[in-house]
């Protein structure tokens, strides 16, 4: 994981990603990141919240060498944009073919939906951004 670049106060977006809680995939850490680098690392019922200049960017999400699932989201100053991801019930067929999990690795949604209130994040743990030159 590394640090990202925090935006200027005056042009702020933000990107909350939550995972739900699954056993499917379970134990797998999924790696967050934009731009082609993680920055958090997210298990079973994890949110990150990390901040963003405002425009287009494309997030993804990826677990171990799988192919990481990627999404675009257009980010305006001031707001949130909130994104869920979920191990794909695929899955679960590929841990009883070894091989067909070997060869594809696991598979994970992420999807914009409505923010989630204060009470529906508090099931979830926090997972803090380092951010560089802040």
């Amino acid at each position: 994981m590394v640090a990202i670049q925090k935006p200027s106060a005056s042009a702020r977006a933000e990107v909350l990603i939550f995972r739900d809680s699954s056993f499917i995939a379970g134990g797998v850490s999924l790696a967050v990141g934009t731009g082609g680098t993680a920055f958090a690392a997210l298990s079973n019922s994890d949110y990150v919240i990390a901040e963003f200049p405002p425009g287009e960017r494309e997030v993804f999400v990826q677990a171990r060498t799988a192919k990481p699932t990627q999404v675009q989201v257009k980010l305006q100053h001031g707001s949130r944009v909130c994104l869920r991801t979920s191990a794909s019930p695929s899955t679960l067929a590929k841990v009883a073919i070894p091989v067909a999990l070997i060869a594809t690795g696991y598979h994970f949604y992420l999807d914009e939906v409505p923010c989630p209130s204060p009470e529906g994040l508090s099931k979830y743990r926090l997972i803090p951004v380092s951010y560089a030159g802040g």
